[in-house]
C-alpha cells in the first residue's frame, strides 16, 4: 500500500506550496531519501534540489525513495528490471506524459499523510504529519479532509545539523 505525501517549498500566501509522490512517503522512507539526496547529489543546494522536484516534474512523483539521481527521471512501465528499480519516477516524463498538475496547499485534500517542506534561505525541512479531528494520523487512501483534519508539525530539522531519526519520527516521535 502506498503512503502518499507532499514534496514542498514554503509560499507566502498558503503556507506551503507542493507536488505529490505516491510511495514509500513516510518519514523513514522519502524524509530521509530526501535527506540523502540533499546532501549527496545535490551537495547541499536546496534550490537546485526544489528546483527539480517541484518545477520540472510538475506532474508529480510516484517514487524517488532510495533512487539514483543519476539516472534520468522518467516513468517505465517496468521499474523492476534493471536500472529502471533504481530510477527516479516521475509522471512527465519517460513512458508516461501526464501534464501538469496544479500546486497542492495545506487547505486542499491531497490524499496524503506526510508532507516535507523544504526552505532554501532558512536551510530547513520542516515535516507535516496529517492528524485527524480527534488527533490520530490520518491514514488511507484520502488523507487530509480539510474540514475536519489539520497539518500537524511534527519537526523542523536543521538541514547543516546532524540527520534526524527517521525511524522515531515515523513511530511518533520528535526525530
Amino acid at each position: 500500500m502506498s503512503t502518499r505525501a507532499i514534496i514542498a517549498r514554503p509560499d507566502p500566501d498558503h503556507g506551503w506550496a507542493g507536488r505529490y509522490h505516491h510511495w514509500g512517503g513516510y518519514p523513514k522512507g522519502l524524509g530521509r531519501s530526501l535527506w540523502q539526496a540533499l546532501n549527496g547529489h545535490w551537495r547541499g543546494d536546496v534550490a537546485a534540489m526544489l528546483k527539480v522536484l517541484l518545477d520540472d516534474h510538475p506532474a508529480g512523483w510516484s517514487c524517488i525513495v532510495d533512487v539514483d539521481w543519476s539516472l534520468e527521471p522518467g516513468w517505465c512501465a517496468n521499474w523492476q528490471d534493471g536500472d529502471n528499480a533504481r530510477r527516479p519516477e516521475c509522471y512527465c516524463h519517460g513512458a508516461r506524459q501526464d501534464p501538469p498538475r496544479p500546486w497542492l496547499y495545506p487547505h486542499q485534500d491531497a490524499g496524503a499523510e506526510w508532507v516535507y517542506v523544504l526552505d532554501a534561505d532558512a536551510r530547513t525541512m520542516a515535516v507535516y504529519e496529517g492528524r485527524t479531528g480527534d488527533g490520530a494520523h490520518a491514514v488511507g487512501a484520502f488523507g487530509i479532509n480539510p474540514a475536519r483534519d489539520r497539518w500537524a508539525l511534527c519537526a523542523t530539522f536543521d538541514l547543516d545539523g546532524p540527520e534526524p531519526d527517521w525511524v522515531r519520527l515515523t513511530q511518533g516521535g520528535r526525530g
